[in-house]
């Protein structure tokens, strides 16, 4: 499974950015091995990605899957956008989303944003 995630330079709230990775490991289906995860940044938002997967390591191994962690561009993203199988967006209220959330969508990739 491929999996995309960006958001704002000024989101902090981890707990969010977990319920969004929660939703992404649900559509894992048992048969797939891999957890391939893109950050497009920023590094608050990339930071987080690092200590998801780092923190999930090791109880996907026990599951016999792996999961791995990619620094991107948003501009590679939207080149390999037909590649994913979900993408989420987090953010603070009210702030805009960008414009891979759209490409996403117009894609009929299962795309969330989370802006609480």
């Amino acid at each position: 499974m491929i999996v995309g995630v960006q958001g704002t330079p000024s989101f902090t709230n981890y707990n969010i950015f977990l319920r969004a990775m929660a939703v992404a490991l649900s559509e894992l289906k048992e048969d797939e091995k891999e957890f391939y995860l893109y950050t497009a940044g920023p590094g608050n938002i990339s930071a987080m990605a690092s200590e998801f997967v780092n923190l999930s390591e090791r109880g996907m191994k026990s599951r016999g899957k792996s999961i791995k962690l990619f620094r991107v561009t948003p501009e590679w993203i939207e080149e390999n956008i037909n590649s994913f199988n979900h993408f989420a967006f987090v953010a603070n209220p009210k702030e805009q989303v960008s414009k891979v959330v759209n490409l996403s969508r117009s894609k009929n990739i299962n795309t969330n944003v989370y802006n609480f």
